[in-house]
């Protein structure tokens, strides 16, 4: 298992939307992971990521502080758990009392697929992690952590003002990050090399994220798609290297009635799947005491009415965050 940049170059010949202008890039070089950005740039980023959110669903954010190589030690890392033997990786399998810990590949939580990747999720600095059996796991997700955790607090107050709320009103709901009381996950996913496409077997079935928002940052393997807001379209999304991709969650579409609207995206096998696929998730959910309550705020769009998630009927009565996250979890993981 390696990183694409030592894997041979294949000529890419799948159009993406991204290679079509239609993914908003937004540069945060001004903010970031700066502990004190000028008000200015922060209404700036909020205006840009609001829009952005409205009318794609999604944006790729570009300068945002963490670096490359942290990304590589971590796919490093977890490619290094996934050689160990079945009866070592199963004593770090996620346990159904918490979504903390390892998932082999086995049947798809979304469609009669099955999926093929690996997972390791991280929630807190607590859970159980393999670093005795590789040496320098913790370290690299910890430091993985911490820079996402802070990224995320910089677009939570960028959201909050581009939403016309006081630039604290989401970061205190989600005050918790990554700590006691708040289910944001740090995931680590590896989808091994998988020769010819096969009939039934797909690399992650179709579906839209639980939380606020999720950051992802992917290597140069395709396969990412998005069902556009706007219509039954699927859409390749492509790579730009060194970029994080933002993408609405069913919580914050639920705060804006919809109008983030929370996309549904699937990992297809892509043409060229001679390779391994690496990308580390950080799901931003608020803390579990959070009341999700739907905001007044209208936000002016140029397309027509969205089209929500398939799952965002059922959220309707959700009374807090705590009882969204536990009510998904049993969904995706039920046998």
């Amino acid at each position: 298992m390696s990183c694409c940049t030592s894997a041979p170059i294949v000529t890419q010949t799948c159009e993406t939307l991204l290679s079509k202008c239609e993914v908003p890039i937004i540069d945060l070089a001004h903010m970031g992971t700066e502990r004190c950005p000028q008000r200015g740039v922060v209404k700036q980023v909020g205006s840009k990521l609001v829009r952005a959110l409205s009318e794609k669903g999604l944006a790729l954010l570009v300068n945002h502080g963490i670096p490359e190589c942290k990304m590589k030690a971590a796919y490093r890392a977890f490619d290094a758990f996934c050689e160990l033997k079945e009866d070592s990786k199963a004593k770090y399998e996620r346990v159904t009392s918490g979504n903390h810990g390892y998932v082999k590949p086995g049947p798809s939580k979304y469609t009669d697929e099955k999926e093929a990747r690996h997972v390791f999720n991280v929630i807190g600095s607590e859970g159980n992690l393999p670093d005795e059996e590789v040496p320098g796991f913790r370290s690299a997700v910890d430091e993985l952590a911490r820079d996402f955790k802070q990224l995320s607090a910089m677009l939570l107050t960028a959201l909050a003002v581009g939403l016309d709320q006081s630039p604290d009103f989401l970061l205190s709901k989600h005050s918790r990050l990554l700590g006691p009381g708040n289910e944001s996950t740090l995931r680590l996913l590896y989808y091994p090399p998988l020769g010819a496409p096969a009939p039934g077997l797909a690399r992650c079935g179709a579906h839209c994220d639980y939380g606020t928002f999720t950051l992802l940052a992917q290597d140069c393997e395709g396969g990412l798609e998005i069902q556009t807001p706007f219509g039954e379209r699927w859409g390749r999304v492509g790579h730009l290297p060194g970029a994080i991709l933002v993408k609405t969650g069913d919580i914050l579409a639920n705060w804006t009635n919809d109008q983030l609207p929370a996309l549904r995206h699937r990992v297809v096998v892509p043409e060229h799947c001679g390779r391994g696929r690496h990308s580390v998730a950080f799901f931003v959910h608020p803390d579990n005491d959070a009341s999700i309550k739907p905001l007044d705020t209208k936000i002016a769009i140029l397309n027509q009415e969205a089209a929500p998630c398939r799952l965002q009927k059922k959220k309707r009565g959700v009374l807090n965050a705590y009882h969204h996250i536990q009510r998904r979890l049993r969904e995706t993981y039920a046998s």
